[in-house]
C-alpha cells in the first residue's frame, strides 16, 4: 500500500514539474500615455500594454489595440487564452525586450519608410532617491535620469519584476509612473494583472529576420535624409523641407554643426 502511495506521489510531482515548465508567469501592465505637443495644446491620450514573461525573461509593449490578447488568467482558471503580437505597418510604438541578452527592438520612421532599431538595455543611467509613495497598492521609489534629450522622473515598484513602458527600463523593479519634466510625455499605470500563460502560446522576437540598425546608424540615416530634404528644390521658387530634430528622443543634436550650417544656408535662400 505504501508502495502505491509513494508511486502516486512521484507521478503527481512529475506532472506538476512539467506543468510548471509548460507555462510562464506573466505580468501585464496597462499604461495611460499622455503626449503633449507644442503645436497642439490638447494632450493626446492613449492606452498601452506592457507584458513581461517572467520565466523566459522577455517582454512585449505596444498600443493596446495592436496587441491581440485575452485577459491574463489566474492560476485557478483554465488556460485557453491567446496572446500574440503584431508590430506591423505603422505601429512604431512596438517594443520587444530580451532581458537575457540585454537588448530591445523598436520601430522608427524615416521619410515614410520604417526601420527596426536594435538597442541596448544598459543605456539608462538612473539616480535612485529616497522618496516613496504608493501606487495601486505597491510601495514605489523615486528615480530620475537624462535620456536622449529629456530629463525624466519615475516611480518604480521594487516588489514587481524589472520592466517599464516603451523603451524605458533599467530600474530594480517595474516602472509604474514616468514623465519628462517638460511634460512632453507621461505614463501612468491604470491596471496590473498577474497570472500564467501556456508557453505554447507565447511568441519569439516579432522582429526576428528583419534587418536591424543600431541607434547610431539610425540617427545617421535620419540626418542624411534631413539634409537631403533641406537642399531639395524642385524649382527655383520652392524652398527646402525642414525636418524635426526628433520626437520623444533627439535624432539630431542641437549643436550639430553640419545640420545647423545647412539650416543657415536654407534660411538665406
Amino acid at each position: 500500500m505504501r508502495f502505491f502511495f509513494n508511486l502516486f506521489s512521484l507521478i503527481f510531482s512529475i506532472i506538476n514539474i512539467y506543468a510548471f515548465q509548460d507555462s510562464t508567469n506573466v505580468y501585464q501592465i496597462e499604461y495611460e500615455r499622455t503626449l503633449t505637443l507644442e503645436k497642439n495644446p490638447k494632450p493626446l491620450v492613449a492606452n498601452y500594454e506592457y507584458t513581461k514573461f517572467i520565466e523566459i525573461n522577455k517582454s512585449l509593449y505596444g498600443k493596446k489595440n495592436k496587441i491581440k490578447t485575452t485577459s491574463v488568467l489566474s492560476e485557478d482558471e483554465d488556460d485557453d487564452s491567446i496572446l500574440y503580437f503584431t508590430p506591423s505597418g505603422k505601429n512604431v510604438t512596438a517594443v520587444y525586450k530580451d532581458y537575457n541578452d540585454a537588448v530591445f527592438y523598436s520601430k522608427h520612421e524615416v521619410a515614410y519608410k520604417y526601420f527596426v532599431v536594435q538597442d541596448s538595455l544598459d543605456i539608462f543611467n538612473w539616480n535612485i532617491e529616497e522618496q516613496t509613495k504608493e501606487i495601486l497598492g505597491f510601495k514605489c521609489q523615486f528615480a530620475t535620469m537624462d535620456f536622449r534629450g529629456r530629463t525624466y522622473e519615475a516611480w518604480f515598484a521594487p516588489k514587481l519584476p524589472v520592466g517599464g513602458p516603451w523603451k524605458y527600463d533599467g530600474l530594480p523593479g517595474m516602472i509604474l509612473e514616468l514623465k519628462s519634466i517638460d511634460n512632453f510625455i507621461a505614463f501612468k499605470t491604470i491596471a496590473i494583472k498577474n497570472g500564467k500563460l501556456s508557453q505554447e502560446k507565447l511568441i519569439d522576437n516579432p522582429f526576428d529576420g528583419k534587418e536591424t540598425l543600431t541607434w547610431n546608424e539610425f540617427k545617421a540615416l535620419y540626418k542624411k535624409k534631413a539634409l537631403e530634404l533641406i537642399s531639395y528644390r524642385p524649382n527655383k521658387y520652392s524652398a527646402g523641407i525642414i525636418s524635426s530634430r526628433g520626437g520623444i528622443e533627439n535624432y539630431i543634436a542641437k549643436d550639430d554643426e553640419e545640420y545647423n550650417k545647412a539650416l543657415k544656408e536654407a534660411s538665406k535662400n
